[in-house]
Order: structure tokens, then C-alpha cells, then sequence
């Protein structure tokens, strides 16, 4: 069992240090370009962020493989740049409703929650005349 995890730890290691290097090497092939390389760089990857996630809302995956063109050798690489984190919190129109009607909902039973704790046997001073003898609203008179 040592050694599994040993060597579970090892390649976590080993993959953890080939991120950092792709990263560093990354940054630098950045940091080359010019002014003029890096708006064009920037202008294409939104414009296939926006095409396909806003106006077409696809999927992770249809973005990557059908507007930007990748193999799934980008599946993994999309994560750890962060562009699935991006992907996740642009919600779709369909996934905007749903979040409105749960919320809806929500606040309606809240709501009927509320006005079931509420005493209905006040009278029309607002005393509770069953309070002292066994009212189902241990909280009426307040």
C-alpha cells in the first residue's frame, strides 16, 4: 500500500511540475508576441467563446471540437486554463428560466409557509381566544 501511494504521489508530482513548465512556456510565447499578435489572439478566442457559448449555447465540449476546431487532446487543456470555468458560469436562456422558476417556487412555499404558522383564530382586536387552552400557533400573541 506504501508504495502505491508513493508512487500515486510521485506522478502527482511529476504532473503538477510539467503544468508549471507548460505554463512558464506558455507565459513566455506570450510575453513574444507583439502588441498587434496578442489583439488578434485575444480577438479570435473571444469571438469563438461568444459564437459558440452565447449565440449558439453549445456544450463544453461543442465548443471546443466544432467552433474552435480542437481533438480531445483540448478537453483536459481547456480545463486548466479555466475556459470550462468560463463555459459553466455563461448561463444558456433555457438554464436562466429554470433558475427563475426554481427561485419562483421557492418564494411561493416560503410564503405559504408563512402564512400557515399565522393564528387563525384571532378575533377582530387581534387576541387569540384558544391561546391559552391549546392554539396550534405556539407564537400568535407576539
Amino acid at each position: 500500500m506504501s508504495n502505491l501511494l508513493n508512487t500515486l504521489t510521485k506522478i502527482g508530482q511529476e504532473m503538477e511540475a510539467e503544468h508549471q513548465a507548460y505554463e512558464a512556456q506558455n507565459d513566455a510565447w506570450w510575453s513574444s508576441l507583439s502588441e498587434q499578435e496578442r489583439e488578434d489572439a485575444f480577438y479570435a478566442v473571444v469571438k469563438r467563446i461568444y459564437e459558440g457559448d452565447i449565440k449558439q449555447q453549445g456544450s463544453y465540449r461543442y465548443v471546443l471540437y466544432d467552433v474552435f476546431g480542437f481533438d480531445a487532446s483540448m478537453y483536459v487543456r481547456g480545463m486548466d486554463c479555466g475556459y470550462m470555468s468560463i463555459h459553466n458560469a455563461i448561463k444558456t436562456d433555457d438554464e436562466e428560466q429554470i433558475i427563475y422558476e426554481h427561485y419562483e417556487r421557492k418564494n411561493k412555499e416560503i410564503a405559504a409557509a408563512k402564512q400557515a404558522t399565522r393564528c387563525k383564530n384571532r378575533d377582530e382586536t387581534g387576541s387569540c381566544l384558544l391561546h391559552n387552552l391549546h392554539c396550534a400557533y405556539p407564537e400568535c400573541e407576539k
